[in-house]
């Protein structure tokens, strides 16, 4: 059997899963070879084609595939390009790095990339644990945030939220506010009694976030360093609540009483949807990405209307532009992950300080560099690091709680 003809039987297994770890280590060997790059490239369209290429990883294996690609980069005749999104579940996220300059072969790259499509399961299940480990893991452990709030009553007193107790928190007239078991708090009262007059606030620390579910049924996720004021019961021909920082919300439909989140000079208005708004005073951008339904935008003068996968975004200059939306990208910390859509490390590293209660400081210059990828929201700060230093792009030293950025 020649080169060709083993290649591409060991393609085939890798293809089905039926290779084994050696078959694996040969079949990257082989498409190594320079004088494979031609048949490296019609299998690696072959694959990218294949429905079968789809491997369902979970967020462990899908943080090993990010962290393989890494060190997959731009060959030399084209520094400029990153390598092709790969497809890495049902979903159809693509996982893909920008930047590091070097000299791989072209056809090693092939081959880096074939191996995470046909034989990611097996592959990653033996590599998961051994992908570069650094100095930042051995000399740091700063863990991840937690669902943690504080709650502050219409009478001014104070409830802190944690994972240690259910069951009731507190009773506002006829209104009863309890935490399930699951950790949502949870407002009820009964039907014939006078609705409660006075707001609660609910803020999240950071290193925090918190769900609630409001007195007409809507659920809202509260990410890190946010605030939530809203009244203990509806009432007054209107649902208005007042958002700082980000938060999802899954608005309960009622066609007579219209929900508004008011941020900063922006409002959105709603008859029931699903939509996620980031409204970081410091950031000095609003962003309303709708997922269901409807929704209107309006900053002074200026009103928008959004249809599901569209963002909204508002500057300082009060103008809104609307654009398409990478929905997933947008609610990712909802579901556990921190999501990067070219995204730049300033960007990058207000996320991970408001997750993980850390100072950034930037030294010697903030890099112009993009980075797309996934990794959950439940690794400590420096699985998180050690993975946006293999880019080469940037680097980080910690002390204490402090994380220093340098080129």
């Amino acid at each position: 059997m020649n080169i060709k003809t083993r290649l591409e039987y060991l393609f085939e297994l890798s293809m089905n899963q039926k290779a084994t770890a050696g078959e694996i280590e040969e079949m990257q060997h082989l498409m190594a070879l320079p004088e494979q790059e031609d048949l490296v490239k019609t299998l690696l369209f072959k694959a990218y084609q294949s429905p079968k290429t789809e491997v369902d990883l979970d967020p462990e294996k899908t943080d090993a595939i990010f962290q393989a690609i890494c060190l997959v980069a731009p060959t030399s005749e084209n520094p400029g390009n990153p390598v092709k999104p790969i497809k890495t579940g049902k979903s159809g996220e693509s996982i893909k790095l920008f930047p590091r300059k070097s000299f791989i072969p072209r056809a090693a790259i092939a081959a880096a990339v074939l191996l995470l499509l046909t034989a990611g399961i097996l592959f990653f299940n033996q590599r998961a644990d051994s992908i570069l480990p650094g100095e930042i893991t051995q000399q740091h452990n700063i863990v991840s945030g937690s669902n943690k709030a504080l709650l502050i009553l219409a009478d001014g007193s104070k409830v802190v939220l944690d994972d240690k107790h259910t069951g009731k928190v507190a009773s506002q007239g006829a209104v009863l506010i309890t935490k399930t078991a699951d950790g949502q708090l949870s407002y009820s009262r009964a039907k014939s009694a006078v609705p409660a007059d006075g707001y609660n606030i609910i803020e999240t620390p950071k290193g925090g976030q918190y769900q609630v579910r409001l007195p007409d049924g809507t659920e809202v996720w509260l990410n890190a360093a946010s605030r939530l004021k809203y009244p203990v019961a509806f009432k007054d021909g209107e649902r208005r609540v007042e958002l700082n920082g980000e938060a999802y919300f899954e608005v309960a439909k009622n066609r007579k009483l219209p929900f508004r989140v008011v941020s900063n000079d922006q409002t959105v208005e709603v008859l029931g949807t699903h939509f996620n708004i980031n409204s970081y005073p410091e950031e000095g951008i609003q962003r309303s990405t709708l997922l269901e339904g409807s929704i209107k935008v309006s900053v002074l003068k200026n009103t928008v209307i959004l249809n599901p996968g569209q963002q909204s975004e508002v500057a300082k200059n009060e103008n809104i532009s609307v654009s398409e939306a990478n929905t997933e990208a947008a609610i990712a910390w909802k579901n556990g992950y921190f999501r990067f859509d070219r995204e730049g490390i300033e960007s990058i590293m207000s996320k991970v300080s408001r997750w993980y209660d850390v100072q950034v400081e930037f030294k010697g210059g903030i890099s112009e560099e993009k980075f797309n990828g996934t990794i959950s929201r439940a690794k400590n700060i420096n699985q998180v690091l050690e993975m946006l230093e293999t880019t080469n792009a940037v680097h980080f030293k910690i002390e204490g709680r402090r994380i220093l950025v340098m080129k």
